[in-house]
């Protein structure tokens, strides 16, 4: 039997997918020469506060992969097919993208076709073709071990599950903020000479790109999975203290954010860490929270035809936001006819909707599908392109008779 579709996890997905690209938009004009301080702080203190958007990818995809492959016989074969024209081959052709578009910057370089294949493949192992391809590489990671976790990961108590992946993420939380991050320099100098020094600068290094870095929130994101039904009933019974906590945490963040920035004069890496064990707990809290909310429009249907749109197309619009982003930057720069102000609000909602446009019209052909991974447009792929246009047109002279 086929499993119901989450409806709720759209709307979690495409609400992690949002902030996601609104830190990405807004990294451009923090990084502009500041004009008002007070303007800066609030671009800086927002992106610190919407960081929690990968950790909110990393439990949806838990979540619905224990949910789905739960009491159920996985085919080894055909998963990792899956997997590979769903994720891989998209991720391939982006990085080749995105290495052309960072020589474009002089980002990167290479002098002949042998160069930008060594470069490429490189790219392909630790995700550094550009900024955000980091999270595939972590999510082929996890596809990889999947197949184990469903046999390991079996709690026959929740709640005691449940209490020990928290605690086990904070302490991680710790040791990466406070050892690796705040004294990677030290530990380096001090292993310099050694048989571990190669181990951990690669480490130091590589330590985002690293599946065991964000195991607790895609097994958190499991074990709900699992106990879906629970899970559902004790965010509703505790949702009082669910908002208090987010809140809370907003204060903290913020709070912690300028004390770090202006007192302590901080780097930025170490301001906006998504390590820092308050940070941590700030997620747990905006997860719990969203969840909630996600139900809650689930229910009322809330925009349920434009989530289920972006949701469909979350992986395209993933891939190719940095960039639309990169374009409508450099078309800013040439016109400098919006003011500041404003764009900082169309930006994101501009590279959206531009992500989208192309995504879906990359779907709509069998020839194009595999760009942005087949599995994320199955309900565009029986389309057509004319069909888009002449749907398109349709609407257009029903407004324009109405």
């Amino acid at each position: 039997m086929t499993k119901t579709h989450l409806g709720e996890m759209d709307y979690l997905r495409v609400i992690g997918l949002v902030t996601i690209v609104i830190i990405h938009s807004l990294n451009y004009f923090f990084s502009l020469p500041a004009t008002n301080s007070i303007s800066q702080d609030l671009q800086g203190l927002a992106i610190n506060l919407f960081r929690y958007g990968r950790f909110v990818f990393m439990f949806v995809t838990g979540l619905v992969f224990f949910y789905t492959y739960n009491n159920k016989e996985i085919k080894i074969i055909r998963f990792f097919k899956r997997r590979l024209s769903n994720l891989v081959i998209p991720y391939v052709i982006w990085s080749a993208i995105y290495l052309f578009l960072s020589r474009s910057s002089n980002m990167v370089n290479w002098s002949d076709m042998s160069g930008f294949i060594r470069i490429w493949f490189y790219s392909l192992l630790n995700g550094n073709a550009f900024y955000h391809l980091y999270y595939i590489i972590v999510s082929i990671q996890f596809y990889v071990f999947f197949p184990f976790l469903l046999i390991l990961f079996k709690p026959t108590h929740p709640r005691r599950c449940a209490g020990i992946l928290l605690v086990s993420g904070f302490f991680l939380s710790i040791i990466y903020y406070y050892i690796l991050e705040s004294q990677g320099p030290i530990i380096l100098s001090l292993v310099t000479g050694t048989p571990w020094e190669g181990i951990t600068e690669w480490l130091l290094k590589y330590k985002n790109h690293m599946l065991f870095s964000y195991l607790p929130f895609y097994l958190l994101g499991g074990l709900f999975g699992l106990y879906l039904e629970e899970c559902r009933k004790w965010i509703s019974h505790h949702t009082s203290v669910i908002l208090i906590s987010f809140i809370v945490g907003v204060g903290t963040i913020s709070s912690g954010y300028f004390y770090s920035s202006h007192y302590l004069g901080e780097p930025w890496n170490l301001t906006v860490s998504v390590f820092k064990p308050t940070f941590y707990i700030y997620s747990l809290a905006a997860i719990a929270t969203l969840f909630w909310l996600s139900s809650l429009m689930e229910r009322k249907g809330t925009l349920k035809k434009l989530i289920s749109i972006l949701s469909a197309s979350s992986l395209g619009i993933y891939l190719m936001h940095p960039a639309v982003l990169f374009f409508l930057h450099t078309f800013y720069l040439w016109s400098n006819v919006i003011p500041e102000y404003l764009l900082v609000f169309l930006d994101p909602i501009l590279a959206i909707l531009i992500c989208w446009l192309i995504s879906y019209l990359l779907g709509c052909n069998k020839y194009t599908c595999f760009v942005i991974g087949k599995a994320n447009n199955l309900h565009i792929q029986q389309r057509s392109w004319r069909s888009f246009v002449l749907k398109l047109k349709n609407s257009i002279l029903a407004n324009i008779l109405k």
